[in-house]
């Protein structure tokens, strides 16, 4: 059966990269020119399966070849600041994995990429070397190592200790991880291809926890799901899953960082923390096995797509311990537009996405130092307001928490602080227990050197107003003009 797959998806495979391959280098009369070419076509598939780019852009993203040092395709995905390096291996038994001596050989290659080094590629890579050393050299991006294979969707023993050592060795101590895996078998390549990432025509099937189902006036289920089930979602589909959605995975944010690190660390708890995701389908079908109990059923949902939780899904799928993720529950709903109005879909896409944004600055509400320079304020006879508002008013006996910030940060002395101010103040507030949130906030900042720095910052300002308002436009470039 399992050969049976694998020539069914080499014509596929062949129709929609074969054209856009650089295979210059491959001699027609190469007795592995056919073998060379499918692994390629494997390499470009698991680039247009994980970043939702072009066949052609997955094609040419293809380094295979001679000096390639173990990566047979890179690529850049903007859409998540992530660099994810591919081996592929084409086995035409459809068993078995690639060994841990090429995988060794791949890791190689990718280490030498983190590390600048381009002594082992080939001159005809340079170029593109070049492009992915400096993504990699640029803060906030991550890697993604993926092994893809017509063959198993798990590599052996050894194979699997050479690729999770290195991720480790990335990775260190560091809670944010910067490295992640992913590995991608026959089934995994079969489902991806039965499914046009351009068309909303995903068919998922899930084991929904403590189900419930509402039948009016439009049909919905919603309970639990566990992470491991959104995981191979997300590999199976990729970002057809979230097609429908108005954002698609933003990468490494500190969100999604958070989300991982929950997983991993408290999954007993993650249903707390988390507000689950929305999943729209055309229709749903129910297997009989278990239909007397709504602690478990079985589904299969035709034409999903999930419309609100996508940093969800796709965050989960970036952790490795597949024991952790066993335990997540995931809060869900899906909701059938088979008989809905038309229009419908887009309608719950849109409201599902309008609430009020939470924003870092937020949650200052919740940090004991701000709480102790209001109190400390209002014994002055100031209101200092920092938890957000429309009904903020600075007033010469109440300050904010942007101007205070403001004016704390210039007060530093430090030309960074008041770059960062002027640039966008929300890095400020993007990490509460950390620099530079920590250098403004601390104990040794008093209710009344906040708001001595505050009276101070409206004096300058009224000075440069006033200055502004008596210099003509021609010499104003000096005022801020």
């Amino acid at each position: 059966m399992s050969s049976l797959k694998v020539n069914q998806i080499r014509s596929k495979l062949k129709n929609m990269f074969e054209p856009y391959l650089d295979l210059k280098d491959i001699a027609a009369h190469d007795s592995e020119r056919e073998q060379k070419i499918l692994s390629r076509c494997l390499a470009a598939f698991a680039i247009y399966l994980l970043s939702g780019g072009s066949e052609k852009e997955a094609a040419e993203s293809v380094w295979d070849g001679v000096d390639d040092n173990g990566i047979d395709a890179a690529f850049f995905d903007p859409s998540e600041k992530r660099v994810i390096f591919v081996q592929s291996k084409w086995i035409n038994k459809g068993s078995g994995e690639p060994e841990a001596k090429e995988l060794s050989t791949f890791i190689k290659g990718v280490r030498d990429s983190i590390e600048q080094d381009s002594t082992n590629f080939h001159t005809r890579l340079q170029g593109r070397f070049s492009d992915i050393a400096l993504r990699i050299s640029t803060p906030g991006t991550s890697v993604e190592l993926v092994v893809i294979s017509t063959g198993a969707s798990t590599l052996a023993k050894h194979g699997s200790a050479v690729v999770d050592d290195f991720i480790t060795e990335l990775n260190g101590d560091d809670p944010d991880a910067i490295a992640s895996k992913t590995i991608i078998g026959l089934t995994e390549v079969y489902a991806g291809l039965a499914n046009d990432l351009s068309q909303s025509n995903v068919e998922i099937d899930a084991t929904i926890l403590d189900w419930s189902y509402i039948p009016s006036p439009f049909p919905a289920y919603f309970g639990l799901i566990d992470g491991l089930s959104l995981k191979s979602w997300w590999i199976k589909h990729g970002k057809s899953l979230v097609s429908s959605n108005i954002r698609h995975s933003l990468g490494s944010t500190e969100v999604n960082n958070e989300i991982k690190n929950s997983a991993i660390t408290a999954p007993q708890k993650f249903w707390y923390f988390n507000n689950g995701i929305t999943l729209v389908a055309t229709e749903a079908v129910k297997a009989p096995a278990g239909a007397a109990s709504r602690s478990a059923g079985v589904f299969s949902f035709k034409g999903a797509s999930i419309v609100n939780g996508a940093q969800t899904v796709s965050s989960l799928a970036k952790v490795s311990e597949d024991e952790q993720l066993g335990k997540v529950r995931v809060p869900i709903r899906i909701i059938l537009l088979k008989d809905a109005p038309e229009g419908f879909g887009s309608e719950v896409t849109r409201t599902n996405n309008l609430q009020n944004r939470v924003e870092p600055r937020d949650f200052v509400a919740q940090d004991l130092e701000q709480k102790r320079i209001r109190q400390e304020m209002a014994i002055e006879g100031i209101d200092y307001q920092f938890v957000r508002s429309d009904d903020s008013t600075p007033t010469a006996t109440a300050c904010e928490l942007v101007e205070v910030t403001t004016a704390l940060a210039c007060a530093t002395g430090e030309s960074s602080h008041a770059v960062q101010i002027k640039t966008g103040i929300g890095r400020f507030f993007a990490d509460l227990k950390k620099p530079p949130y920590k250098t403004l906030f601390n104990p040794t900042t008093s209710g009344a050197k906040a708001f001595n720095a505050t009276v101070l910052l409206r004096e300058i300002e009224r000075w440069i107003d006033k200055k502004k308002a008596n210099t003509s436009k021609k010499s104003g470039a000096p005022w801020g003009y």
